[in-house]
């Protein structure tokens, strides 16, 4: 490790006080417990530029808007690593609150952010400000406890509260890389240490929303970032895919979503018939909900306020099959 390295190292101790595991276990004892009344769901997706925050938004969206008479049933946004803008301004921008509808409190809150909008594992380093991987996954467990031990106090409407919702949005692909700083253990003489978005955030055992390749040619990124995260003990609940582009003549278009979702499903039975024992294949097979594809987004700068309103079904069901999911599990 080089000389700057090591001061910047003493000095990351001293502020934090504690030095970084490198969480390899899978566990989150001591981290955090699931909650029944607490449904939380990680939103991945298979590239940068899949449509996490519009999915995301989409799910605060449904769960503001499904509560009943008389409860009171509060939704959370969090953006762990931010880099560069502002995911949380665009789903309070697109949380639906001014059509006179009874909604749910929608809080959003972002843990960590840098101005430079690249990577973290860069950003940190350019930035000059490194945050490891326990200090991520430390405060994402205490804002998670918190958000559980927070007691309702909605006085003027006297409303008890039934449950919440809490959605985390993911940075990048399942395997872009988190933070770096030279307290994770990975930290080499040469660069600091970062580990992959699907390592960081595994020893809290959150299912996953996957947002999926729309595109032509998302095919194997969808399933290459799925299988990754299997392969990390992820359960997922859920796959969305948001149509690209349509393209073909007067014979007719080809929808690449569509085909991209249907290929994912016979992906999935194939390999359940190679691996029958394999659970993962099957539980995603068995819900028609659990896999499906949005409509192409309008182009920019148009509002999606109308895409919103208009898929409003797809993600009322979406959300009614993840909270059946974490009851059931």
């Amino acid at each position: 490790m080089r000389v700057g390295q090591h001061r910047l190292l003493r000095e990351v101790v001293s502020r934090t006080g504690f030095t970084c595991r490198y969480f390899s276990d899978g566990s989150s004892s001591g981290l955090w417990q699931p909650h029944r009344a607490n449904r939380v769901h990680l939103i991945f997706g298979a590239n940068t530029d899949v449509g996490k925050s519009v999915i995301s938004s989409g799910l605060v969206r449904a769960a503001a808007s499904a509560g009943c008479s008389g409860w009171k049933s509060p939704v959370n946004y969090i953006k762990p690593l931010q880099c560069g803008g502002s995911d949380e301004s665009f789903v309070l921008l697109n949380n639906d609150q001014k059509e006179g509808r009874r909604m749910n409190d929608v809080h959003c809150r972002t843990l960590f952010s840098w101005k430079t909008p690249a990577s973290p594992h860069l950003v940190s380093r350019w930035e000059n400000a490194p945050v490891c991987d326990e200090e991520v996954v430390s405060k994402l467990a205490a804002v998670l406890r918190d958000i559980e031990n927070t007691k309702n106090d909605d006085t003027d409407n006297n409303l008890e509260t039934a449950s919440i919702t809490t959605i985390i949005e993911s940075a990048g692909g399942v395997l872009s890389p988190s933070s770096s700083s030279p307290l994770n253990r990975t930290t080499t003489a040469e660069h600091w240490g970062w580990s992959t978005q699907a390592d960081l955030y595994a020893p809290l055992r959150i299912p996953v929303v996957f947002v999926g390749d729309g595109k032509l040619g998302g095919i194997s990124v969808t399933l290459s970032s799925l299988e990754a995260l299997w392969a990390r003990g992820y359960r997922i609940d859920a796959v969305v895919f948001i149509e690209g582009q349509s393209v073909g003549d007067e014979s007719g278009s080809i929808e690449f979503g569509k085909g991209n979702a249907e290929a994912l499903r016979e992906y999935m039975s194939m390999r359940h018939q190679i691996e029958p024992s394999k659970k993962v294949y099957d539980d995603l097979l068995k819900d028609d909900d659990a896999i499906v594809c949005m409509p192409t987004l309008p182009p920019m700068p148009i509002p999606l306020d109308e895409w919103y309103r208009s898929n409003e079904g797809s993600f009322m069901r979406l959300h009614q099959l993840l909270d059946k999911k974490w009851i059931v599990n």
